[in-house]
């Protein structure tokens, strides 16, 4: 049975990578780009490989079938300097209802006083006329359900989020509804296989333009070895054409402190650093309280620092 399982999944993503591929290849623009980022701590500091580890409420922006994983529940706040002096923030919630989980969540990423530039001067020199302000904001609300799909897979468990963004560039704003859909088989005990399929959703117009939501389909894994989870995943942005593979691992040194270390690949490191793609961080938990720490290197654009702070219920 395991191995019809696996061969369908296989399918499965088979299936999605072609039909996403001929429908959307190609290199272009795409708009919301915050979407792009991994907002929590825990996710930044396994370089994004999480979407079949994910078991909080912090699922809900990586793979929210994650979120069968959570026990109780759970409230998180998140706050992330990011790079050219913009800010992130994150909240989400989730809790079991009947037998299924619910949730909501939030995510803002915002960057101010952005040069505005007007008419070329007699020099050819355009110069600078002021400043401008830039923010996203996304809303989430969420279902997850184990073993939701027992007629096709065994032990495989769902998630959607349905959301809405709003994005505002100075005094023009953009308006988008997406779904995510997300799945985690648990092959065993110790391997988690995963799958999300993300952005799925209209398009952001601004003025007379108009430019998709970054469409991405994810496929990871994760092998628990003793208190060490072994993470990999790989990620695929259509419109853009981008492809990103991660490596990561996370593990409980003692109990209630986790350390955590990954590498993105496909970051131009020659313009963002040799240490671009590389992440680490830890994490500290105690009495239903836990606190999440991650930094990233990003060359001379900065270095990223989040934060988050869970309560357990």
């Amino acid at each position: 049975m395991k191995k019809n399982n696996i061969k369908f999944l296989c399918l499965v993503l088979f299936t999605l990578l072609y039909v996403s591929a001929v429908t959307y290849a190609g290199s272009g623009t795409t708009a919301a780009n915050f979407l792009k980022f991994a907002v929590s701590a825990r996710e930044a500091g396994v370089a994004g490989a999480y979407s079949a580890v994910g078991d909080d409420s912090s699922s809900i922006f990586a793979n929210p079938a994650g979120l069968n994983s959570l026990k109780g529940k759970e409230l998180s706040l998140g706050f992330a300097g990011y790079l050219q002096d913009s800010k992130i923030g994150i909240l989400s919630y989730a809790a079991p209802y009947k037998n299924s989980r619910l949730g909501f969540a939030l995510s803002a990423y915002s960057i101010d006083s952005i040069e505005r530039r007007g008419l070329n001067d007699l020099s050819g020199i355009m110069g600078a006329s002021g400043s401008f302000s830039a923010s996203d904001m996304a809303f989430y609300f969420s279902y997850g359900k184990k073993n939701a799909i027992d007629n096709f897979i065994d032990d495989t468990d769902f998630g959607a989020n349905i959301k809405f963004i709003n994005s505002k560039i100075d005094d023009s704003s953009a308006f988008a509804a997406a779904l995510d859909i997300g799945f985690i088989h648990n092959y065993s005990e110790d391997i988690k296989i995963s799958f999300v399929l993300a952005n799925l959703g209209s398009k952001m117009k601004y003025e007379s333009e108009s430019d998709p939501l970054p469409l991405n389909l994810r496929a990871g894994a994760s092998y628990k070895i003793n208190k060490t989870n072994l993470l990999g995943e790989i990620s695929q942005y259509f419109y853009e054409d981008k492809f990103y593979p991660s490596l990561a691992a996370e593990s409980e040194l003692r109990d209630g402190f986790i350390l955590r270390a990954g590498y993105k690949f496909g970051y131009d490191t020659g313009n963002l650093g040799t240490y671009a793609g590389l992440s680490a961080g830890f994490g500290i938990k105690t009495s239903g309280i836990g606190i999440d720490y991650a930094y990233s290197p990003f060359g001379d654009l900065g270095d990223i620092h989040r934060f988050d702070l869970k309560i357990k219920f």
